[in-house]
């Protein structure tokens, strides 16, 4: 029975010794934070990043190797990643001055990816927290340079891209209008061609009008005139000529007038003038 009960005690201390051994063996997230901070003053970021994201693992709620570990990532030129880490630094961060840093280093950071507009709010909440802080306000107004320059080369891309399609349209319209001033030129020369037709057809009516008018009211060179029968009576005083005398007898047998009147019209001798009283 005392030895069962001195064989329990044994296993028991032994269990005690191996638990409190593997304690002291197993490393403090503090611990592994500065052997961090060892490495990264000794220039060697990847082995300072794989010793803060173990302490990380070892205590998730710390900010400072969050922090840290940002500070390698940036100096690696990781900037996107860095800031992802720094981002998850101010969740867990309660001291101002590890908060003005966060927000002072995701500055630079984006910064440096020329989201200027991101580095100059970055660098205000910095500001906010620590109003004296030199670097900055030296670094805010360093980004508002850079934030107004890039939106100037910005608006002139935009500029240089517009007038090309500016130009584009332009020459289509140029063209489009040169078109239209050759159908244009078309139709008036259709229209004045058939201006020219009409104002030539009326001209010919006209004649043709004015021409009726002289054969009606003009009539020319004996054309259209009645043919008069030449003067079956000659002058006083003269013989009858015998073709005289043969239309004399046609017209009498159609007219009922006597030979004798006809005669006697014919050769009416003139009166006698009456005898002078002297």
């Amino acid at each position: 029975m005392s030895q069962l009960f001195n064989n329990k005690v044994l296993i028991f201390i032994t269990l005690l010794s191996l638990a409190l051994l593997a304690s002291a063996c197993k490393p403090s997230a503090e611990k592994l934070l500065q052997d961090g901070n060892d490495r990264f003053e000794e220039e060697a970021y990847l082995e300072s990043l794989a010793i803060y994201q173990q302490a990380n693992f070892e205590d998730p709620e710390i900010a400072e190797p969050y922090y840290n570990a940002a500070n390698a990532l940036y100096r690696q030129g990781a900037f996107g990643e860095g800031l992802s880490l720094m981002q998850e630094a101010l969740k867990f961060a309660d001291e101002e001055s590890l908060i003005e840093s966060s927000f002072f280093n995701m500055g630079n950071s984006t910064y440096n990816t020329q989201d200027f507009g991101s580095a100059v709010d970055a660098y205000k909440q910095a500001l906010l927290v620590d109003p004296f802080d030199k670097d900055a306000k030296y670094n805010l107004e360093l980004a508002l340079l850079q934030q107004e320059q890039q939106e100037q080369e910005q608006e002139q891309q935009e500029q240089e891209q517009q007038e090309p399609d500016d130009q584009e349209q332009e020459s289509e319209n140029n063209q489009q209008e040169s078109e239209d001033q050759s159908e244009d030129g078309q139709d008036q020369e259709q229209d004045q061609q058939q201006e020219q037709d009409q104002s030539q057809d009326e001209q010919g009516e006209g004649q043709k009008e004015s021409q009726q008018e002289d054969e009606q009211g003009q009539p020319q060179d004996g054309q259209d005139q009645e043919e008069k029968p030449p003067s079956q009576t000659p002058p006083p005083g003269q013989r009858m000529t015998a073709e005289q005398a043969r239309q004399l007898l046609a017209a009498i047998a159609q007219e009922s007038e006597t030979l004798q009147e006809k005669l006697g019209q014919i050769f009416v001798a003139p009166p006698i003038p009456p005898v002078q009283d002297w």
